[in-house]
């Protein structure tokens, strides 16, 4: 451990640095951080947003680890595991139910969608019986399943991860926004849905003028996400999501955390209209989202870590690393075309990959146009 003057040292370059950015980023012409989506994001319509259902704060004395199912539902909590069968996944819980709950969230409906998975190619066995694969929007790791795998009461996917910083490639100001999502969520390999929650960085370069966009979101696809102001999300900070499945509305369900605030908020939310819930698989993912011209260009995020990973239905228990009998588990990287400008990705080039390390913990890194 550095002495307790070296750590005095190191805390006032860490405060300097700090310093440096905020002072700097008053100025149009260098780096301003958005806590929300870039304004030409927002949609004029926000029907969808009029029925999220947000959770009231509970009463200061409730208390989660002790009470009931019906109480931890009727608040919106997430669903509680096992402490025996399930010690691991339960003391996830026990850390994530502890944050306090903040009221009076903003909700937006954006126009950016992070749809299904697209052009799904299937490559060579891994380790574990884990296949590789490539797609044109997702990155990362995803567990399928036969139809209703996950659609049993209470079906869980839980994971946290490190928001990253969001720029344009290195060398590139193109003058319009990059974006990257990191998500986790059911559906979406196999199905034209899914119910997922997560959060985006994204960054805009034009001439001497550069933007980040940072923030938390919901969705269930084919709907377009829904902007959550609490908790925000910030470069560096740590989230926690927990998405799950009732088979009593409202359907969907997200608990979204802060760690590095210690703020949280639950949202519970329904199906769009026509619109049926597959539970055939479950998602750890990088995305580069859906806009109304098509796949954005993917953000140059450097690296980013998802750890805690591991989903749940009915008492058995899924990790990107190890999945009961029945289920196959996919490391999907993400590749261009489509790019822009195309001359930039004119064939077959990877743009983000997984790494796992043990069961529940993997690391992303982007590559090609998207970092350089």
């Amino acid at each position: 451990m550095p002495s307790k003057a070296l750590r005095g040292v190191l805390g006032r370059i860490i405060v300097a640095s700090w310093s440096f950015v905020f002072a700097f980023g008053s100025s149009p012409s260098l780096l301003r951080a958005s806590g929300g989506p870039p304004a030409e994001s927002i949609s004029g319509d926000q029907t969808i947003v009029r029925a999220v259902v947000a959770y009231p704060r509970p009463p200061t004395k409730f208390r989660p680890l002790s009470a009931s199912d019906a109480e931890l539902e009727g608040y919106g909590f997430p669903p509680r595991p096992d402490p025996l069968r399930a010690p691991r996944p339960y003391a996830h819980w026990k850390k994530l139910v502890s944050v306090p709950r903040v009221a009076n969230a903003v909700l937006r409906q954006t126009t950016i969608y992070h749809g299904p998975v697209q052009n799904l190619l299937i490559g060579k066995a891994l380790r574990n019986g884990m296949l590789s694969a490539t797609s044109l929007n997702w990155s990362g790791y995803a567990v399928g399943g036969a139809s209703g795998t996950f659609a049993s009461n209470n079906s869980l996917i839980s994971a946290e991860w490190v928001v990253p910083r969001a720029q344009q490639g290195f060398g590139v100001c193109d003058g319009s926004w990059d974006y990257s999502s990191q998500w986790i969520g059911f559906d979406g390999l196999g199905s034209n849905e899914v119910l997922q929650a997560g959060t985006e960085a994204d960054a805009y370069c034009s001439g001497s003028t550069q933007a980040e966009s940072y923030y938390s979101w919901i969705e269930w696809a084919p709907a377009p996400s829904i902007f959550v102001s609490i908790p925000p999300a910030r470069p560096g900070d740590l989230m926690v999501s927990s998405v799950w499945y009732t088979t009593t509305p409202p359907f969907g369900h997200a608990y979204l955390i802060n760690y590095t605030l210690y703020q949280a908020q639950a949202y519970a939310f329904n199906p769009p209209p026509s619109t049926t819930f597959a539970g055939n698989s479950a998602e750890w993912i990088e995305e580069r989202p859906t806009l109304s011209n098509g796949l954005a260009n993917l953000a140059n995020y450097l690296a980013d870590q998802f750890n805690f990973s591991y989903a749940s239905n009915s008492g058995n228990y899924f990790t990107p690393g190890a999945s009961p009998a029945g289920t196959t588990t996919y490391a999907l990287s993400m590749t261009c075309p489509p790019w822009t400008p195309g001359s930039s990705c004119p064939s077959t080039t990877v743009i983000s990959t997984p790494y796992l390390y043990g069961g529940v913990t993997s690391w992303f890194y982007d590559s090609g146009p998207a970092l350089y």
